[in-house]
């Protein structure tokens, strides 16, 4: 039986840029099971996927659109970071 390869998070990825210089204020954790870590961009997704098709319905409902941006950008940043752990474990590099 072959063991089963954890292929974790680098934590390279980061998101919500902000200030003159465009720094970002959070970073997501290396060391996540990428499987946690889909699981978690996954369910951020759900949210954004709610919140557009809520705010398609509604006329001018800013916040549901600027929320879905941030959480999307968050969902994004898991993903960016899952495959940069999954390139490290193939010997890519990131």
């Amino acid at each position: 039986m072959t063991p089963s390869i954890v292929i974790n998070t680098v934590g390279g990825a980061t998101f919500a840029k902000c200030n003159a210089q465009n720094q970002p204020l959070f970073r997501i954790n290396a060391g996540i099971s990428c499987e946690e870590a889909l699981e978690q961009a996954s369910l951020l997704m759900d949210c954004v996927n709610k919140l557009t098709f809520l705010s398609g319905m509604e006329n001018d409902n800013a916040s549901m659109v600027w929320a879905s941006h941030y959480l999307s950008e968050m969902a994004k940043a898991i993903i960016d970071d899952v495959t940069s752990g999954l390139q490290l474990a193939q010997g890519g590099g990131v």
